[in-house]
């Protein structure tokens, strides 16, 4: 790849070849050369001198670039978080959590690279639901791995608990108004879409001290608290940590990942659950794209959120400007 030249355009497989051995596919041996060359079809090489800007801070990324030659600095909240070379792909995470601060990247030395264009990227998703499913499994995978790497999990309670906690049953439209919750994945969702959800869902009513699920279990389903809290814990390094999680969703990036439970979970309280299985939820997806990209948007967005919050300006925030889930 070193020896391509810039005056003229990539074949197909040139792209293909040096997209294996770079880092836009973050599983390069779980993608398929077919979805793969879907991807490449839609990329075209571009240059830019020594200085130029490829993205502003402020302004969500038009484009995202897999950078074959050179070296690219890029910034975030006015702050240099540091230089990146061949095999990164510069904004890909900003598109995909649709995050409008984006990014700054200029170029330090003259700089070739490959440029998908955010329009093209949503389309190929549109079209072709097996590559947006492997970059939803893949964000949940390294948001999980984040998470599983703070000292301390912090607990996920609300605020106010809601009046339907109150609820002994759940009906039909009360596990809509559940699933479209604000700020939730599918907040944007259609309510014939939520509906198939709802109607798939299984709602338990247990007592303190049952056990949803111990550590090490496979992980097949997604339980959504409706009301009291889950006792969450783990073994790290010998050492207990615990944290809780009320009116929250959890067990959904283990099972959506493919992964298996990365704690135990017992009820603290009385609690009600809703449950979906995670094979459920991926038909729904596949009859509703737009709903699977609302759920890839948003555990990205968490993911980026955690990453601010959790590490600060550093190398997890400039590996998540920088690495692709496609």
């Amino acid at each position: 790849m070193e020896k391509l030249g810039t005056d003229r355009t990539f074949t197909i497989f040139e792209k293909m070849l040096y997209l294996r051995r770079g880092r836009l596919s973050a599983l390069p041996s779980a993608v398929p050369t077919g979805q793969l060359s879907i991807v490449a079809d839609q990329m075209r090489n571009r240059t830019f001198k020594s200085g130029a800007v490829i993205m502003r801070e402020g302004e969500a990324p038009l484009a995202a670039y897999s950078l074959v030659r050179g070296r690219i600095r890029v910034s975030r909240r006015g702050q240099v978080l540091g230089d990146v070379e061949p095999g990164a792909a510069v904004g890909v995470g900003a598109i995909v959590s649709r995050d409008a601060l984006g990014l700054g990247a200029v170029a330090v030395t003259d700089v070739l690279a490959l440029e998908l264009d955010r329009e093209r990227l949503v389309d190929i998703f549109e079209d072709h639901f097996p590559l947006l499913l492997e970059a939803i499994r893949e964000v949940a995978r390294q948001h999980l791995d984040r998470i599983r790497k703070l000292t301390e999990v912090p607990d996920q309670l609300p605020v106010i608990h809601p009046e339907r906690s109150l609820l002994k049953r759940l009906d039909f439209v009360e596990r809509l108004l559940l699933l479209k919750m604000p700020e939730g994945p599918f907040e944007r969702s259609s309510v014939a879409a939520l509906a198939e959800i709802a109607e798939r869902t299984r709602h338990w009513s247990i007592e303190a001290g049952t056990t949803l699920w111990r550590e090490g279990e496979p992980a097949g389903t997604s339980c959504l608290i409706v009301n009291g809290s889950i006792r969450c814990s783990l073994s790290r390094d010998g050492r207990p940590v615990e944290f809780r999680a009320g009116s929250t969703a959890i067990g959904a990036l283990e099972a959506i990942a493919g992964l298996r439970r990365w704690h135990d979970a017992v009820a603290d309280t009385r609690a009600d659950v809703l449950e979906t299985k995670v094979t459920d939820l991926i038909d729904v997806f596949e009859d509703n794209v737009e709903m699977a990209m609302d759920f890839l948007a948003w555990v990205s967005g968490a993911a980026l959120a955690l990453i601010e919050t959790a590490f600060g300006p550093g190398p997890e925030l400039l590996d998540f400007l920088t690495r692709s889930s496609v």
